[in-house]
């Protein structure tokens, strides 16, 4: 298996409902590891209200993990990201650098409510290509906006953003109705990413290895790296230019 990338997880210690303590994110690691992730963008919770936590504290969880996950393996390399739920304010406070983008690229790793309207989010995706950011939505199978109209997807598609599910949905773990809608987005070329949004070991863990090997198996080799690698790593080599 090739090294896999991890652009969605919540593996930082204490900073949102992910990972609890440096020993959880430490066996969290070892699972990425050990599903052939090699690249992992970790993307702590911003949500006005729910999750704002200092970003210097933020920070000093991502160092915390990033020794973790050099005493783990030299080859385990990780991203400061984040998941930012959508807000009137997210372009200014993305150009002040009150929050990360994704591993410094112009990609925005953004979050909507599931019973957002459809006409919210395409107003969100309008002003942060407008401010020269790249949204990826985050778990587009969650919104009821998308998966009612499949052309919402289409659309979001050709004004310039990303879409990305989780591997969970796709295989299955959200039911059956989930499940087809991510396959028939992948059928029609319109999943970008596939990532774990894992938050801990039990009911939301890491499951990239498992998931590329359906990919494989179901839509061939080309289409499970393109989701898992090659898509992905244009988001480091774009934040490595933008430095």
């Amino acid at each position: 298996m090739l090294g896999l990338y991890d652009i969605h997880c919540h593996i930082l210690p204490g900073v949102d409902d992910g990972s609890h303590s440096i020993e959880e994110t430490r066996r969290l690691l070892y699972q990425e590891y050990e599903d052939g992730v090699r690249t992992i963008i970790v993307t702590p919770h911003y949500r006005v209200e729910m999750f704002e936590p200092e970003l210097a504290r933020v920070y000093q969880a991502f160092w915390d993990t990033c020794d973790e996950a050099a005493a783990l393996a030299p080859d385990l390399q990780i991203y400061m990201g984040c998941e930012f739920h959508a807000n009137m304010e997210m372009v200014e406070t993305l150009k002040s650098g009150r929050r990360p983008t994704m591993a410094g690229s112009r990609y925005v790793l953004t979050e909507f409510r599931e019973s957002t309207p459809f006409s919210y989010i395409k107003e969100r995706v309008s002003a942060l290509r407008s401010a020269g950011y790249f949204p990826i939505i985050a778990h587009a199978e969650r919104y009821k906006c998308m998966s009612d109209e499949f052309e919402h997807a289409e659309e979001l598609f050709r004004m310039g953003a990303r879409i990305q599910i989780n591997a969970g949905s796709l295989l299955g773990d959200m039911g059956r109705q989930t499940r087809q809608y991510c396959r028939d987005l992948i059928e029609e070329d319109l999943v970008w990413y596939v990532a774990s949004d894992a938050h801990n070991l039990k009911d939301r863990k890491p499951n990239l290895g498992k998931c590329f090997a359906w990919l494989e198996r179901k839509y061939g080799y080309s289409v499970a790296k393109s989701l898992l690698v090659d898509h992905p790593e244009e988001i480091i080599q774009k934040g490595i230019r933008a430095k």
